[in-house]
């Protein structure tokens, strides 16, 4: 895919199989060596960079076990022909302990034949952090 227009359809398509937890769409549109980067943080198990199908996996799995997202919403799509940046809000709950913290996120999902080839996720680290801590820093 080249056009930005058609970028943000295979993208948006993306964010709606996340939306029902359709795993098998996901990975049907995911490189077999798809890097997947979280920014690291030393409270939150979910962050780092992993690699292909497996790595994925592990992030869903890790994530899953986690936090709960409570609310992911994507409001802007920039798109060139190779990548889409998504600009958007989401709201999560820390299942360990209870707290729930929000933030504005950019995405970065790089395409290559079809696919994605890279993901990058930025937010922010700190009120997800104190979130994870508990309160008192714990």
């Amino acid at each position: 895919m080249s056009d930005p227009q058609e970028n943000i359809a295979f993208v948006q398509s993306l964010y709606e199989a996340f939306a029902r937890r359709d795993v098998p769409s996901i990975l049907a549109v995911l490189s077999p060596t798809v890097e997947w980067n979280e920014p690291s943080n030393p409270y939150n198990p979910g962050g780092g960079t992993r690699h292909g199908h497996e790595g994925f996996l592990e992030w869903l799995r890790v994530g899953n076990q986690s936090e709960e997202i409570l609310t992911l919403e994507p409001k802007e799509f920039l798109a060139n022909p190779s990548a889409v940046a998504v600009v958007g809000y989401t709201r999560c709950r820390v299942r360990a302990t209870a707290r729930e913290y929000e933030t504005e996120f950019v995405h970065v999902v790089t395409l290559k034949d079809g696919k994605v080839q890279r993901f990058r996720e930025f937010f922010d680290t700190f009120a997800a952090a104190e979130a994870f801590r508990g309160p008192g820093g714990a």
